[in-house]
Order: C-alpha cells, then sequence, then structure tokens
C-alpha cells in the first residue's frame, strides 16, 4: 500500500475512535514506512518490510513515544501510535505485490524470520526487480492505487465535513 493509503485508513480510524490521539495514529500509520529512506540503496529490497514491519518495532516504537508524550500532542499518544502502525502491518499484509524480499511482513522478525501473510489480494503482477528498480514500480502501484480510491474518498469526505462542522464555521 502506499504512504497516502495508510494515512487515510489511518485518517478514517482516528475519526471514528474517541480520546485518542489523531496525528499519532496518523503518525502511527505511516511510520513503518520510514525506512523507504533508504529506497535507493541496494539492499532495501531485503529489508523492506523487514526490519520496521514488525511487532517489535511498533512496541518499542510506542514505549519509547510514551517517555516523550510532548512530541505528538492529544491523549492517548502511545495507544494511537500502536493502533496506526498494527493498522499499517495489518494492510501491509494482504496488500502486497513486491515479492523480493517474500510476501506480506515479518511480524516476529528478529525472533523469526518468515513472512506473515494471511492472504494477498494483489498479484506480483511479474514484479522482478522490487524497489531496485523504482520506475518498474510505478505499473504495479498504480493498481494498489485503485484499491486505495474509496480509502481517499472517505478520508477526503470525513476531513472536509469535519472543516464545515467547525464551531467558527457555524457562527458565520
Amino acid at each position: 500500500m502506499t504512504p497516502a493509503g495508510h494515512l487515510s485508513i489511518s485518517y478514517i480510524s482516528g475519526r471514528f475512535i474517541k480520546n485518542i490521539s489523531l496525528p499519532a495514529i496518523i503518525i502511527g500509520g505511516i511510520l513503518p514506512d520510514i525506512d523507504f529512506f533508504f529506497v535507493g540503496f541496494d539492499w532495501f529490497n531485503q529489508y523492506h518490510h523487514v526490519v520496521t514491519h514488525n511487532l517489535l518495532f511498533i512496541i518499542l516504537t510506542a514505549l519509547f513515544t510514551s517517555f516523550h508524550r510532548s512530541w505528538i500532542p492529544g491523549k492517548r499518544v502511545a495507544p494511537a501510535l500502536l493502533l496506526g502502525s498494527f493498522l499499517h502491518l495489518l494492510v501491509d499484509s494482504f496488500m502486497d505485490n513486491n515479492p523480493t524480499n517474500g510476501i506480506g511482513i515479518a511480524l516476529l522478525w528478529p525472533f523469526y524470520d518468515g513472512f506473515f501473510s494471511p492472504f494477498n489480494i494483489l498479484s506480483d503482477a511479474g514484479n522482478k526487480t522490487g524497489w531496485s528498480d523504482p520506475v518498474s514500480m510505478i505499473k504495479p502501484m498504480l493498481l494498489v492505487m485503485l484499491y486505495e480510491v474509496p480509502l481517499y474518498a472517505t478520508s477526503m469526505f470525513l476531513f472536509l465535513r469535519k472543516k464545515r462542522l467547525t464551531p467558527t464555521s457555524r457562527l458565520s
């Protein structure tokens, strides 16, 4: 899934859960893809969906954040970050079209190297190079984005609806 898709899922989830930090759930939703800073390196395919896409990473990140709550505004920051990250892992476990390092996520890494994917709704579409050739990833990512269109529309609807219903807009 693309970062925009993860952002949409996190935003939608955060809008329906009361008393939880919306910024934290959104950050948690895109945090496992922080490894994309290294997409230009030859070894990226080997480690994407491994080092940052596992339970240990999201739990340690949530614990670290709980000690530094002032970084992210809102209530229940660590649980929101954990929930957003868990949603990211869940979605990536069944929407993976890059078989260069295994389908799914390395959920229990570093304790177990196997990949978790209860089912996969995408095919690899003949993708043999993965992110080592980012241009070749455009075609498979377009298919992923088609799946994400309803998420984009729903999150945009909720965002615009919230803007329209703010107390200051009712006064004018």
